[in-house]
């Protein structure tokens, strides 16, 4: 088994590459996981663990340039990725799967009835960051979470299922759109409770980032509420305890449509419409998808290719 190692974002990731991968290909591979990264670490400026692990696994199924992704919690943490090499370096860039997968390190596994809470902050993050990098339009960012919701709230087949017990049975029901988009619908409502009732510069970038700093080791968080009451911690005022306990005994994905639209997300025929001006809903909105302000525009040339 192949190894080697390249730095990123101020950490090194350890890789191991499983099959036979050529020169060129692993060179290949090397740009994408450095942009993927460089993406994730677009949260707060750097990324939560150092080293990091990684497993590249070759695939020749179907399923795009990365079918797969998976986190790997023991010993030395990182993610195992499946992919196909056959795919030219811009359609990995584009996929939203390393990002995503990066994503799920700046927690802990916080449990099979709690497993929403750690999908919705990747996929919440997927989109914001990719925005945030100009891999995909701040327009497509908020489509893509408008599409997403929608998935959410059509998953109801199992309506007599909080979302408490429903995320362990996940896998089992096929409720996959539901548990995910569920979770985003939070993470996307705490951003906006912390910018905008908080105040004081508070964003769920920053409470991510104090979370890493105090307490992503402690293994004493090992669910959804030790979780969010070790966020409640970094803010110093209950904001995500008690969306958690609403949120968990949820039936159904909530209907993202108002907030939306208070934030200048506006939806004609299905396509998203952005509304421009000076509101404070508005600024909020552009807030999420700027963040840091860094860009990876000069990457590989990658920003000509730039989903709108």
């Amino acid at each position: 088994m192949a190894s080697g190692s390249i730095l990123v974002a101020g950490s090194e990731f350890n890789l191991s590459w499983r099959g036979s991968f050529s020169i060129s290909e692993q060179d290949k591979l090397k740009l994408w996981l450095q942009h993927a990264g460089e993406t994730a670490a677009g949260l707060y400026g750097e990324l939560p663990r150092n080293p990091i692990r990684i497993v590249v696994q070759r695939s020749t199924g179907s399923g795009g340039p990365v079918p797969f992704g998976q986190v790997i919690r023991r010993d030395l943490q990182g993610v195992r990725f499946y992919v196909n090499p056959q795919y030219p370096l811009e359609s990995f860039t584009a996929d939203w799967t390393a990002v995503h997968e990066l994503v799920h390190l700046f927690i802990p596994y916080p449990g099979e009835e709690d497993i929403w809470l750690s999908e919705g902050l990747a996929t919440y993050y997927q989109n914001v960051l990719q925005a945030r990098a100009g891999v995909i339009s701040e327009r497509r960012a908020w489509q893509k979470l408008y599409e997403g919701f929608g998935r959410g709230e059509r998953d109801d087949g199992y309506g007599h299922l909080s979302l408490q017990a429903l995320s362990p049975r996940m896998r089992e029901t096929g409720s996959f759109m539901r548990v995910y988009w569920s979770g985003t619908a939070f993470f996307l409502e705490a951003d906006v409770l912390l910018r905008e009732r908080v105040g004081g510069g508070w964003s769920l970038d920053r409470v991510v980032q104090g979370f890493v700093g105090c307490c992503l080791e402690r293994r004493y968080i090992r669910d959804g509420l030790g979780l969010m009451s070790a966020f409640d911690g970094v803010v110093g005022e209950a904001v995500f305890v008690p969306l958690y306990l609403r949120y968990r005994e949820l039936f159904a994905q909530p209907d993202m449509g108002p907030l939306l639209g208070r934030l200048g997300v506006s939806v004609v025929g299905g396509r998203v419409r952005l509304v421009d001006g000076g509101g404070s809903g508005v600024r909020l909105r552009r807030e999420l998808t700027r963040g840091l302000g860094s860009s990876l525009s000069g990457f590989g040339g990658y920003n000509q290719n730039k989903v709108e």
